[in-house]
């Protein structure tokens, strides 16, 4: 028996180990030399390659074991004690978004709200390591935000196809700010038009990291989440705009060293897409939404950190990568 599985090994188990670790290096490289290679590929093994390449990557990452950060050294270190590590974002010379924004002002976070969008642009917040091993009772329902002009009502998204999906998640403020902050994360000013594949798949993924995971390895998390409104202007039937996509910039400090990503993620993404495959440059989001991110960083640091793609999401270590496993395949509740 031991010589047939030691046969059997070198027969299949060898092969596929080394065509994982090809595909390992595939997903690895610069987004536009994978899309050349897609090109010359059949779409089927293309597909294959990225999606087996993506799957060992999210381990061997979270390990340290592949890819690379994107970092810079700061001459002072940012103060950690800020919702915003380097300035709200703002907007640029010819910015599509509606110019009605109003900043609303929380204790645990900041909301870029817009009234004629009647959903958020953008919003900040901070985490650190979890105060709270048990999270208060999820509040029944969402509620509207007396301080939001034409902030939605919890029945305007009924039966729309869409989730009432968090900007500034449930989870990180709630296990570290208490249920008074939690509840205002219920406020519709917080909410966004989200299909269930994105809220439940790679947006809960990125949530958890955040809040779980990257705290207890590299201290303040700084996070800006956004919408990017569809040009078409579709709205739900109650006059909510549901945006074509959704971004992420999260920021840490470790002494003088900043570390940042990205990540760009349109409606129609599927529930099991890897989030490793949505890394995207702060630049690609400042053409996409017309805003400027990060600008609070002297000049040169915010170049360095803007241009440039990382290849992975922050690694986390072995016991991080096991409870990665596990969330990716929990029901969602």
């Amino acid at each position: 028996m031991r010589r047939l599985l030691k046969r059997l090994f070198r027969t299949l188990g060898l092969p596929l180990l080394i065509a994982l670790a090809v595909c390992n290096g595939y997903v690895h490289q610069p987004r536009h030399w994978q899309q050349a290679r897609a090109q010359q590929l059949p779409a089927p093994l293309a597909n294959w390659i990225a999606r087996a390449g993506n799957a060992t990557a999210d381990t061997t990452d979270a390990l340290g074991l592949t890819g690379h950060d994107l970092t810079a050294t700061l001459a002072v270190p940012l103060a950690t004690n800020r919702l915003v590590c380097a300035g709200i974002p703002q907007r640029l010379p010819g910015c599509p978004a509606p110019d009605d924004l109003v900043v609303l002002s929380r204790p645990c976070f900041l909301v870029g709200y817009s009234p004629s969008l009647r959903h958020p642009l953008w919003v900040a917040y901070r985490t650190g390591p979890a105060r709270r091993a048990v999270l208060p009772p999820r509040p029944a329902g969402f509620k509207p935000d007396p301080a939001a002009h034409n902030s939605p009502q919890h029945k305007d998204y009924a039966r729309s196809g869409y989730d009432r999906g968090h900007m500034v998640p449930n989870l990180a403020i709630a296990k570290r700010y208490g249920a008074a902050a939690q509840g205002q994360t219920f406020l519709t000013s917080n909410i966004c038009p989200q299909r269930p594949g994105l809220n439940q798949g790679p947006w809960r993924d990125l949530e958890f990291r955040i809040s779980e995971l990257w705290p207890d390895c590299y201290g303040e998390v700084w996070v800006i989440a956004g919408a990017i409104p569809a040009p078409n202007g579709k709205r739900l039937p109650s006059g909510i705009d549901v945006p074509s996509a959704f971004y992420q910039i999260v920021a840490a400090q470790t002494g003088k060293t900043i570390r940042v990503f990205a990540v760009y993620m349109p409606q129609s993404i599927r529930r099991r897409a890897f989030t490793r495959a949505t890394l995207v440059s702060v630049d690609e989001l400042e053409n996409l939404t017309g805003f400027d991110f990060l600008a609070g960083l002297p000049d040169d640091t915010e170049k360095r950190l803007e241009s440039d793609t990382p290849t992975r999401l922050w690694p986390t270590g072995f016991t991080g990568a096991c409870k990665l496993l596990y969330e990716r395949f929990r029901t969602y509740d």
